[in-house]
């Protein structure tokens, strides 16, 4: 189980996932982010994790200048069960 939400920064839509820090690596940002394609159709999807130093993000596009504008304390966030099947991908899950 994680948390998600969906933003929009600079008009751009973009999946938010709370993960723990070890899936800031490579290998296993990238299995992540696959696993999470389903429940966000058509969304980039930005990992991310939140420590005493701020938060840390890892992602296929760069991430530096949407993370500056990004108010993690305001998004609205649901859990995921990743051991569930995605919903129907036609709709976003919100």
């Amino acid at each position: 189980m994680l948390r998600a939400g969906i933003v929009t920064v600079r008009g751009v839509r973009l999946a938010l996932a709370f993960v723990p820090e070890n899936f800031l690596k490579v290998d296993a940002g990238d299995a992540l982010l696959t696993r999470l394609t389903p429940y966000f159709p058509g969304l980039p999807i930005m990992l991310v994790a939140v420590d005493a130093s701020g938060p840390r993000t890892y992602a296929t596009f760069d991430t530096a200048a949407l993370l500056a504008e990004l108010d993690l304390s305001d998004i609205e966030a649901r859990d995921i069960d990743l051991d569930t099947p995605a919903p129907d991908t036609r709709a976003l899950p919100f």
